[in-house]
């Protein structure tokens, strides 16, 4: 599978990437910041078979990105990616051309099947609501990708009010999902955390 995700927090494109590969060698899964840098190095990647675009990009907008890749590279897969669930946006993916819609409160590997649905000619439309979700998925199915967001602005030195600024999330949710995180991989602090992640491959 060859994936390009369009994502302008640098952390998480770095760790989304690393998170595929690690959980499914063979993948080339490449990240960019900006919408324009993506179309570019669709142009020069010829095998290149889905696109991930991220809903809130920095100066651009997701649903139009998908729009734009559709008219320039029309046999790329879309997907929108995004840490805001609903079935409203689902929709307004579905008819910007999206072939799925992928929360970021989904685990990586749950991710990396759906991807490899919609590689294969499917679709796959994720709809969680988000206040039904508690974050609780990690201790069985491995961090969700707005955990592994956090982790690696933990990674960082990153303190939750910091963390929340970065990622437009309230402090409290931050919160749970560091202790979803310590849970998940059996950690004592946040320095155990890392140490962990580390040696898990997470980070």
């Amino acid at each position: 599978m060859n994936l390009l995700l369009i994502d302008d927090h640098p952390m998480f494109g770095v760790g989304f990437v690393h998170a595929l590969t690690h959980l499914r060698p063979g993948i080339d899964a490449r990240a960019v910041l900006h919408l324009e840098h993506g179309l570019a190095l669709a142009r020069q990647w010829p095998g290149l078979d889905v696109v991930l675009i991220d809903y809130r990009l920095a100066g651009d907008d997701g649903l139009a990105g998908l729009r734009r890749f559709g008219t320039h590279h029309p046999l790329v897969a879309r997907v929108l990616i995004s840490g805001q669930e609903d079935r409203h946006l689902l929709a307004q993916a579905r008819t910007a051309g999206a072939a799925g819609f992928l929360g970021k409160s989904l685990p990586i590997a749950e991710i990396l099947a759906a991807l490899e649905k919609i590689v294969g000619g499917g679709e796959h439309f994720h709809a969680a609501e988000v206040a039904g979700r508690l974050l609780t998925g990690a201790a069985t199915s491995g961090p969700t990708a707005r955990q592994l967001e956090v982790l690696l602005l933990v990674a960082r030195g990153q303190q939750n009010k910091q963390i929340a600024h970065e990622l437009g999330i309230a402090e409290r949710t931050v919160k749970l999902h560091v202790t979803a995180l310590l849970d998940a991989l059996g950690a004592r602090n946040r320095t155990h955390l890392l140490v962990l992640a580390r040696d898990s491959g997470l980070i």
